[in-house]
């Protein structure tokens, strides 16, 4: 075709716009509250999402599958057990994930899907979503009344474990700084259980607190807070003594487990279907959220922004501003008694008792530093409060690559020891700018520029950010050399 004295290879045109269109679709940004994918993994999940170190999320089901589902939405891989999974996993330094089902048995199963190990000595359903002290030792309990100690191999800890609680162990277990582990029980106490396994305190209230379903979360002083079936929320000091007295009066069943926000105040659900933020130092309320007609189970998160996002029985995922009033909702089409988890860049999931995850965007970018801003406090589910470490950054090897073509970065060597990174964020430093594909990705993409006889340097840099809000940095130098190889289809121009 010849227009205006310009032969246009029409041909190579329109199959570079095919190839462009098919193989590099284009979509416009979700807004904050839309969905950025849903897939449907089976069974009803009330299973809180865990987060792996790159990112993959983790959630068991009633179908007895514990699932693997990557960051775009994807099915990575499905781990069978022989009953129903209630327990929501927790995922070690390493990657390992940890989880109880209800044939009785805690699983340790690799990143890759993999059995590593089977605890066998509980004789009951585990629901209780394990706890990972900082040595790596695990702790969980189960309906018949016991609580387990198991060491990374997946043998027993001796001493004096198990302990034994008066009724079932449905909540979670939390782990203290100094190594203590906090439990609740259906018969109305909670523990105080030293590293042996040995009692160091029990708390009742008299004997009028109700059956504990809601799991602890430990505050900057070590003291605890938690709600009960006898519609109160209680704060304890790490001495077992009453902080709060009395209890805070709520109306209805407490289930849902508190978070402690970085100004100190707790947040809990109940199932009157409202959300309280409440004084650290008395429970006076601060504000209420006033749902109401449906109960909360879930447990609020806190990003690091100050929102506030929580899950409903009424189908819903709600989104608070810091101040207690409502941004957005999304409706998730079933229960929502699972606690929603924060991933990479800020996207939220959640599971439903529908059977389906959903990712939601959000305009966070990561949980809130410190206390005990989620579900079993991080995004990893470790259950533990020890001091923050940091996370190291690693930009990958230095490659050497012709011009033209994809090159992809990798942050995926970058590790955190504890909770794990959420955000990354990468930048070029030096050398030709390039356009990177998705600058928060762990493996992102840019292509070379051109390049006529000398080497071309380009250089970026990695920077990572854990849970925890501490930062490290590395760097990665790309080197483009010419290509000499130009057999492939281009747009181009005849001039006459």
């Amino acid at each position: 075709m010849i227009q205006n004295g310009v032969k246009i290879r029409s041909i190579c045109f329109f199959s570079s716009l095919f190839i462009l269109f098919a193989f590099c679709p284009h979509s416009l940004p979700a807004a904050e509250g839309d969905k950025k994918w849903e897939i449907s993994l089976g069974g009803s999940i009330d299973s809180s999402p865990a987060i792996g170190p790159d990112g993959t999320i983790y959630v068991g089901s009633s179908d007895g599958n514990l699932y693997a589902v990557s960051t775009s939405g994807t099915l990575k891989w499905s781990f069978k057990t022989q009953d129903e999974i209630h327990s929501s996993p927790a995922v070690g330094y390493d990657g390992t994930l940890y989880f109880g089902s209800d044939d009785n048995t805690l699983y340790a199963v690799n990143p890759d899907g993999t059995q590593k190990w089977t605890f066998t000595e509980a004789t009951d359903d585990i629901r209780s979503s394990p706890a990972i002290s900082s040595t790596g030792t695990i702790y969980v309990g189960c309906n018949n009344g016991k609580l387990y100690a198991v060491k990374s191999d997946g043998t027993s800890e001796l001493n004096d474990w198990p302990f034994t609680a008066d009724g079932a162990i449905t909540t979670s277990p939390a782990v203290a700084s100094n190594g203590t582990i906090y439990v609740g029980s259906e018969g109305g106490k909670l523990y105080a259980v030293k590293s042996t396994g040995k009692l160091n305190w029990e708390f009742s209230n008299n004997n009028t607190i109700g059956s504990i379903h809601s799991s602890p979360a430990i505050d900057a002083d070590g003291a605890l807070y938690f709600g009960s079936d006898d519609f109160k929320v209680y704060a304890v000091n790490s001495d077992g003594t009453l902080k709060w007295d009395p209890p805070v009066e709520i109306g209805q069943k407490v289930l849902s487990s508190p978070t402690i926000r970085e100004d100190g105040s707790i947040l809990v659900g109940s199932d009157n279907g409202n959300l309280y933020a409440l004084s650290k130092d008395d429970g006076s309320q601060v504000w209420v959220f006033l749902q109401a007609d449906n109960a909360i189970q879930s447990s609020p998160l806190v990003a690091s922004d100050g929102n506030i996002y929580f899950g409903s029985d009424n189908q819903y995922l709600y989104a608070l501003n810091s101040s207690g009033t409502e941004k957005w909702t999304f409706f998730a089409e079933a229960m929502v008694s699972a606690s929603p988890a924060m991933g990479f860049g800020g996207d939220i999931y959640i599971s439903t008792e529908g059977g389906k995850l959903f990712a939601v965007e959000t305009a966070s970018d990561r949980l809130a530093s410190g206390l005990w801003p989620a579900f079993h406090h991080d995004a990893r589910h470790t259950g533990r409060n020890t001091t923050n470490a940091g996370p190291t950054a690693d930009a990958g090897s230095d490659q050497t690559v012709k011009s033209g073509t994809t090159v992809t970065l990798s942050g995926s060597n970058s590790s955190d020891p504890d909770y794990g990174i959420p955000l990354l964020k990468w930048t070029q430093t030096e050398g030709d700018t390039v356009t990177i594909s998705d600058a928060t990705s762990v493996t992102p993409t840019f292509s070379s520029p051109s390049v006529d006889d000398e080497k071309k340097t380009l250089t970026f840099q990695l920077e990572v950010t854990d849970n925890g809000g501490l930062t490290d940095t590395d760097t990665v130098q790309i080197t483009v050399e010419k290509n000499d190889d130009d057999g492939g289809c281009f747009i181009g121009t005849i001039r006459r």
